[in-house]
């Protein structure tokens, strides 16, 4: 358990330490190229990185505003993926994974995420990863969730925002633990 815990504070610093480095380049050099540029479902390279300036996640999340999107998928690794997501308003319904983990980073806005429980009215999500949505969460727990914070959640744990003050934006790391 103890092991566990050591590697999630190590990924969240790692993610954190990237996002601190991503902003501190943000004032260099040529303008971040435009969302719009970038192709949707970006194969994970397996030979060099990747960079996202902060001026092209910030660019992303404003072309999303004006298509009103809620999910863009910026990177796509098969047993990993990375998105752009932004809610206004409440799910409509709650969820588990069976085999990946998430990981929030949130952006700007505040919202009310409910997470723990158990799941109302569950039915399978389809497909071969195990996931399961519900109409909701019984028994969960509710917190403010607002700038800068982390939110760790593991597979087969339910989890749906319930409530959003005005806009919610957050980065979304999904990857396989199983």
């Amino acid at each position: 358990m103890r092991a566990i815990r050591i590697g999630i504070y190590g990924l969240v610093m790692f993610v954190l330490g990237g996002m601190v480095a991503v902003g501190q380049q943000a004032g260099r050099g040529a303008p971040a190229p435009s969302l719009t540029g970038l192709p949707l479902r970006l194969p994970a390279p397996t030979d060099k990185t990747v960079d996202y300036a902060a001026g092209t996640v910030n660019a992303g999340f404003k072309e999303m505003q004006q298509k009103k999107l809620e999910t863009y998928r910026i990177l796509e690794g098969g047993v990993f993926n990375f998105n752009m997501r932004r809610e206004t308003a409440a799910e409509e319904g709650a969820g588990t994974h069976g085999k990946k983990a998430d990981l929030y980073l949130i952006k700007s806005g505040e919202a009310t995420l409910t997470t723990d429980g158990q799941l109302v009215e569950p039915k399978p999500a389809g497909g071969a990863e195990g996931d399961v949505d519900g109409t909701g969460i019984r028994n969960g727990k509710s917190r403010t969730v607002r700038t800068g914070d982390v939110i760790f959640i593991p597979p087969g744990v339910p989890h749906q925002i319930t409530a959003v003050n005005g806009e919610v934006q957050f980065l979304l790391f999904r990857w396989d633990t199983k």
